[in-house]
């Protein structure tokens, strides 16, 4: 009966460990959720609502990570689910900044960045290293979400710290760098099929 038993604790704790391996892609899946939320937010402005599922993004795109760490969990499926959630989110609350009656961000922005993203996932075996960004891509990255971070913070407390102007000439200086981002992965690429050669 002991055997029983222990053998029964030792199913439910693999059950949980199994569970609890899939809170990271849970966690990256909802902030992919929560992506056409914000585009609906925003172009209402609710704003308020909008900053909630910003925070929401911005949590669980750190925690997620280390929690896949932790529990031993780290997967290709998961690096993925992790960036492609990251840039659904910041493509579309760009996107949705962009299309604002206001017309808060350059159009230009959002649309390059889905080029630079389609451009960055796209490689010939699909193996989760592939999916490692250069430095100038990285920062790039948490640029467009610190872009939505500002725009969105401010409207939804009506704060005034960073002029709009000044946020929309950053964004056509993103804009450049993404242009420079893409040009030196295909650069860099081009020369790999060469040497491969």
């Amino acid at each position: 009966m002991d055997n029983g038993h222990f053998t029964h604790r030792t199913k439910l704790k693999d059950k949980l460990r199994t569970l609890f391996a899939q809170i990271p892609n849970l966690l990256s899946t909802l902030r992919g959720v929560c992506a056409p939320l914000f585009v609906w937010a925003a172009l209402t402005e609710h704003w308020r609502v909008a900053f909630g599922l910003l925070v929401y993004a911005i949590v669980s795109d750190l925690i997620d990570g280390p929690i896949a760490r932790k529990l031993d969990h780290a997967t290709g499926l998961g690096t993925r689910l992790d960036h492609t959630a990251d840039f659904a989110f910041a493509f579309l609350g760009l996107l949705a900044l962009s299309l604002h009656d206001e017309n808060l961000v350059p159009l230009a922005l959002p649309l390059l960045q889905l080029l630079a993203f389609g451009e960055y996932a796209y490689t010939g075996p699909q193996t989760h290293r592939s999916l490692i960004p250069s430095r100038l891509g990285r920062y790039n990255g948490i640029l467009y979400f610190v872009v939505v971070a500002t725009i969105t913070t401010q409207l939804a407390f009506e704060l005034d710290w960073v002029p709009i102007n000044w946020i929309y000439g950053f964004c056509w200086l993103l804009t450049a760098t993404t242009i420079l981002s893409i040009a030196i992965r295909i650069i860099t690429r081009f020369r790999k099929s060469r040497g491969t050669n």
